[in-house]
C-alpha cells in the first residue's frame, strides 16, 4: 500500500480543495448596473439602472430609465412570467410565456483573452454574436455562479457571474452595463410579491 508523507498529503488536499472552492455557487445574490449609453463620437451619458435579485430558480430584474420602469419576475421552474411596466402614472402588468424568452439566435461565442478587476473580482471576457449583426462583450467572474444565469437570454451557457456587458448595434453607438454592487446577503420572499390590484391588466 502507498504511504503519502504528512507534507504531500497535506499539499494535494489543498489543491483538491482549491480546485472545488474555484467557483462558488450561490442561491441568493443582487447585482446593481450602471447603464450607459456611448454615441460613435465617445460621448457617454448615463441613462438608467438596472437591478437583478436572485433566490433559488427565481429572479427579478428591474431595468429604470427617466421615462420607464420595466419589471421582470420569473421561475425557471414554470412557464409564466410576469412584466410590470410603470410608464408616467400608469401601470400594467403582463403575463408571458417564460418559454418564449428562449429563443435566442446567437450564431457565435469566442472567448477574446482580455481580463479585467470589477468589483475585486477577477473577470474574463466573451464575445457573443448575432445574426441580426449585433454583438455584445460580456465581462464575468467565474468566482460565482448564481442558480439563475438567464436574467439575460445571451448569458445561459456563460459559466459565471456577468459584471459588465457592452451592446454594440449596426449603427456603431453602444449600450454599456457594469455592475457597482453585488450584494450576496439573504433576499426576502416580499421582494417577489406583486400588489396586483395596483396594475392593469394587458394582454
Amino acid at each position: 500500500m502507498l504511504r503519502l508523507s504528512p507534507l504531500i498529503a497535506c499539499f494535494l488536499s489543498c489543491i483538491v480543495f482549491q480546485l472545488h472552492a474555484q467557483t462558488k455557487v450561490v442561491g441568493e445574490c443582487a447585482v446593481t448596473y450602471d447603464i450607459h449609453q456611448v454615441s460613435t463620437n465617445g460621448d457617454t451619458s448615463l441613462v438608467g439602472q438596472k437591478q437583478v435579485y436572485i433566490k433559488g430558480n427565481g429572479c427579478k430584474t428591474i431595468l429604470k430609465t427617466p421615462e420607464l420602469t420595466q419589471t421582470l419576475i420569473f421561475n425557471t421552474q414554470q412557464d409564466t412570467a410576469i412584466i410590470l411596466k410603470e410608464i408616467g402614472l400608469n401601470k400594467l402588468l403582463q403575463y408571458i410565456k417564460y418559454a418564449s424568452l428562449n429563443q435566442v439566435n446567437l450564431v457565435a461565442s469566442k472567448k477574446n483573452g482580455l481580463t479585467s478587476t470589477i468589483l475585486d473580482y477577477p473577470c474574463e471576457s466573451i464575445t457573443l454574436t448575432w445574426a441580426d449583426g449585433t454583438s455584445m462583450e460580456v465581462s464575468y467572474t467565474n468566482a460565482i455562479l448564481p442558480t439563475v444565469t438567464v436574467y439575460e437570454q445571451a448569458f445561459k451557457e456563460i459559466p459565471g457571474l456577468v459584471l459588465a456587458y457592452q451592446l454594440n448595434t449596426k449603427s456603431g453607438s453602444r449600450i454599456v452595463y457594469r455592475a457597482n454592487k453585488v450584494d450576496l446577503s439573504p433576499i426576502t420572499l416580499n421582494v417577489f410579491e406583486v400588489n396586483k390590484e395596483s396594475y392593469q391588466l394587458i394582454n
